[in-house]
């Protein structure tokens, strides 16, 4: 049994411990084996160099008998479609590149060795980078950009990041065919898979597999743009913090030794990604505009604004310049249609032309649209003091002078007072379609109400200022007095005492006020005053108006006509309809939107 033991083939242990006669270098070989989950990153450590010129010759036949190890090592793996082995294969290219490096005939079988090598080390670098990047998912971090969006849950899109050992190991493969100068080489399998990998998970987050046109978003439903401008803003983000960021530190460890190249592969890998985030904003940018796209277009603004610094830094040399230049006009066109649509939903107020006076004098569609357009215009107040800084002139409405500093003077601030007072024209204007002189007031107090009102309950107030709000109350005021002296001058002048002179007798005054108050009655009740305490407000302010007068109208001593004192009061009696409790009772009708009759 002895024997043929020692006839037997040699272990794989004691070949690997025949390939040096260095020790060191045979432990570090066959320990190194036994961890192959990640390919080795650089060669052992050299053996110390032996003492004295007697050695010299032992160490050019130990490196070249460690190069036909290697040798051997390279063409058996080339022969062999397995993968197995890839740690043995590392090291026979390290010992196959240092030989490469010496002088004489062995240095040019090593660099035969080396060449040989490299489809090898190609290929695994490509296997490598293609089953990491297609098994793995995103991360949660990206859910983070994607809140309230109905897209596609992010989990469900392929990521390209690399495993901690995936990327460990393609380093490994990395540095030899960096060494061995096939750097190109290397640059041309990396662009090749991770542009590929990048562009799928793009096109998951945005939606889009393809460059959109314009041509194409002109023809786009509102609510499909409005989705996939929606998604662009959140996949703006994704891409540039997690996506490219993720890129650019793998970029960094791969070519590690070479940060040119590195540099170069990024850029070419990223370089389509983000011409395709950049081509659909500028096809947005450069479409037909429209008020209903406008807040997509500024969370679209904001977005490219937020990532721009972070997005330049990833790049370095004439990607950095191309890149600033290409986020830089992209940016410029989204403000200028941003600009130019806010000038448009100007110019709507304006041209709003229905000629129907609204029912009862409330208040006005357009109103409430201006309103909540301005509360949003007003949440973005900082992008727009950056886009309009350039337009001041066009949203001042000739009151720059009067700015009281601070927010109210800010571009967003003026654009906002400029906006309320088209606003208010428009419904100056609305209100001379009412023949009766008290609706009209009745239409303006109603609006400008709600203005005030919204204003003060919204951050447009920041921009309008305190000083607005106090003169436009007092505007309400007028038009409250203007609706008390249009509606109740005549109906008061029937209760006015005459001091006796000749004119109309109590019983035509009675007559005459019942007359002018069922017709006020009738036509008031219909009329509606929407906030309730200004409804309540205007009645205490009729009331207090028509109660003293028609007290005083009744304690008012009656003439004596006819046969008797008795028969005279009781004649002029006759024709007071009303007490006080019941005038006061009617009063709670008006103004209810709900036209009613005395009965």
């Amino acid at each position: 049994m002895a024997s043929a033991s020692a006839s037997s083939p040699p272990t794989d242990v004691a070949k690997r411990m025949a390939v040096s006669k260095n020790a060191a270098d045979d432990m570090m070989r066959v320990l190194s084996i036994y961890d192959t989950g990640v390919l080795p990153m650089s060669p052992p450590p050299a053996a110390g160099e032996a003492d004295g010129e007697a050695c010299d010759q032992r160490e050019d036949d130990d490196e070249e008998e460690a190069f036909a190890a290697a040798e051997d090592v390279i063409r058996r793996c080339n022969s062999s479609s397995s993968s197995s082995g890839m740690t043995d294969y590392l090291y026979a290219v390290d010992d196959a590149i240092a030989a490469a490096a010496l002088q004489g005939s062995l240095a040019s079988r090593a660099a035969e060795a080396v060449q040989a090598a490299m489809p090898r080390l190609e290929e695994e670098a490509r296997a490598l980078l293609c089953s990491s990047s297609s098994s793995r998912r995103l991360s949660r971090s990206f859910s983070d950009d994607f809140v309230d969006d109905a897209a596609t849950p992010p989990d469900a899109s392929p990521s390209p990041r690399l495993s901690p050992r995936a990327a460990a190991s393609v380093r490994g493969v990395a540095d030899r065919m960096l060494r061995a100068g096939y750097g190109p080489e290397l640059a041309q399998v990396y662009v090749a898979v991770r542009r590929d990998a990048l562009a799928e998970a793009v096109a998951h987050l945005t939606g889009a597999t393809e460059p959109v046109a314009i041509e194409e978003v002109l023809r786009m439903e509102w609510a499909v743009l409005d989705q996939k401008m929606r998604r662009w803003s959140h996949a703006v983000r994704a891409v540039v913090r997690t996506l490219l960021a993720g890129e650019r530190q793998l970029c960094d460890e791969v070519f590690a030794s070479d940060e040119e190249l590195g540099h170069e592969c990024f850029a070419d890998v990223s370089r389509g990604c983000v011409l395709q985030l950049l081509g659909f904003a500028d096809a947005v940018a450069m479409s037909a505009r429209a008020t209903e796209r406008l807040f997509r277009t500024i969370g679209m603004y904001e977005a490219l604004a937020d990532v721009a610094p972070e997005l330049d830094a990833l790049f370095a040399g004439d990607a950095r310049e191309l890149f600033a230049a290409e986020v830089s006009a992209v940016s410029a066109r989204l403000g200028c249609t941003v600009r130019r649509t806010i000038e448009e939903f100007g110019g709507v107020i304006q041209a709003e032309s229905s000629r129907r006076p609204v029912h009862g004098g409330e208040i006005h569609p357009m109103t409430r649209y201006v309103l909540n357009y301005c509360g949003l215009l007003a949440d973005c107040r900082g992008t727009l003091d950056i886009v309009l800084a350039d337009a001041i002139r066009s949203f001042d409405g000739g009151e720059a002078a009067n700015d009281g500093g601070g927010a109210t003077s800010t571009p967003s601030g003026r654009c906002m007072r400029e906006l309320m007072n088209r606003l208010l024209r428009k419904m100056d204007e609305k209100s001379c379609l009412y023949d009766d002189a008290g609706l009209k007031h009745i239409f303006l107090m109603n609006n400008l109400y709600y203005i005030v009102q919204k204003v003060m309950d919204s951050p447009v107030r920041e921009l309008l200022g305190d000083d607005w709000i106090r003169r436009h109350r007092g505007q309400i005021r007028q038009y409250e007095t203007g609706y008390l002296r249009a509606s109740w001058i005549a109906v008061l002048s029937c209760l006015r005492d005459d001091g006796g002179s000749a004119g109309p007798t109590v019983k035509d005054k009675a007559r005459s006020f019942n007359a002018a108050f069922e017709e006020l009655y009738r036509n008031q009740t219909s009329w509606k005053v929407i906030d309730p305490q200004l409804r309540e407000e205007l009645r205490i302010a009729v009331s207090e108006r028509l109660i003293p007068a028609y007290r005083s109208f009744l304690a008012r001593p009656r003439p004596h006509t006819g046969s008797s004192s008795g028969s005279g009061r009781h004649s002029a009696s006759r024709h007071i309809k009303y007490s006080l409790e019941d005038l006061e009772d009617y009063m709670l009708d008006f103004f209810e939107g709900v036209q009613k009759f005395v009965k």
